[in-house]
């Protein structure tokens, strides 16, 4: 279900005004095998693993938010290249055993080109992937991502995808380089049309707000379009085709709409339309560090699970 479709308010939870539809980001590693000069996952700081520390947080948090928690979403860096990849499926799988949750996997696709890989992901309890794709144009694409994959390792990812019954998601950057023209962002979704169940446009950010460092942070703030050039874009896409919803409330904060265009459903994330939360009061998603730190922002340092108590242990060594 898009991001669009989701009511969204606020309960009181310890010290905490708490999302009935928690966003549960779990990062399981810093690595990628891409070099986006836009990532937001480079940082200042880096997280180090703790996989028993991981586990034991994503055990706590289940047990403390696991009634407000609506989706799973894994992250990296890029997830698949982690070593224990699978070891974290199956322990997700294992903590929330009786109460699936929907999960998704958000990657640059490199790894689902191997059909064993494809074929494992497909058995395993990740209900959606959300595959990046900046541009139409392979070379751009190339250029925006350090590498990509061609689009017949596309058609054939989500023709195996469909098959298991998961469904499949473009995600792209709308920014000065990259799809900043109704004829662009029309190009692109006609190129990949038929092999996606979704798109999803979203405004390159300035990143300073993640402590990206400092190559990203010039990048992204050379790049960005401005909250008013975002709108007339994205209003002009939505009034040729009809929009058929918006949510400007969604997390109380990010306005979003949803386009049916030429034969793709199209979701539009338009910049903030609010403050940002105080986020000492306030969780609107939630993020699990490599390092085993929950936090509710992109700072792995905060640890937002010492402000909650819990009458289990959790103690977990690897094997």
């Amino acid at each position: 279900m898009a991001e669009v479709d989701k009511e969204f308010k606020f309960i009181k939870k310890g010290k905490y005004d708490v999302s009935n539809k928690i966003f549960l980001d779990l990062v399981f590693n810093n690595n990628c095998n891409y070099s986006c000069p836009f990532c937001i996952a480079r940082t200042n700081t880096y997280s180090e693993d703790n996989y028993d520390k991981w586990k034991s947080s994503f055990s706590k948090t289940i047990d403390i938010f696991g009634n407000e928690i609506d989706s799973l979403i894994i992250l990296g860096g890029e997830a698949t290249i982690d070593k224990r990849f699978f070891d974290r499926l199956s322990f997700i799988d294992e903590v929330t055993s009786g109460k699936h949750i929907f999960t998704i996997l958000t990657t640059n696709g490199y790894k689902l080109q191997s059909d064993s890989f494809l074929d494992k992901v497909g058995n395993s309890s990740i209900d959606s992937f959300n595959i990046s794709m900046m541009n139409h144009d392979p070379l751009k694409n190339k250029l925006l991502m350090g590498d990509t994959i061609d689009i017949d390792s596309l058609k054939r990812i989500y023709e195996v995808i469909k098959e298991y019954g998961k469904t499949l998601r473009l995600n792209t950057n709308v920014a000065k380089n990259n799809l900043n023209s109704l004829k662009e962002i029309e190009d692109y979704i006609r190129f990949f049309k038929g092999c996606q169940d979704a798109i999803k446009f979203t405004p390159l950010m300035e990143t300073d707000m993640f402590d990206t460092v400092s190559g990203v942070l010039k990048y992204t703030k050379e790049k960005a379009l401005s909250k008013e050039e975002i709108k007339v874009l994205f209003d002009s896409l939505a009034r040729k085709y009809k929009s058929s919803k918006h949510n400007d409330k969604v997390f109380g904060l990010i306005n979003y709409g949803e386009v049916d265009a030429l034969g793709s459903h199209i979701i539009l994330k338009y910049e903030q339309v609010e403050d940002m939360y105080d986020l000492g009061r306030v969780i609107p998603t939630l993020k699990l560090y490599p390092n085993g730190n929950l936090s509710n922002e992109w700072n792995h340092r905060k640890n937002i699970l010492d402000d909650f108590s819990s009458n289990k242990v959790y103690e977990f060594k690897s094997r």
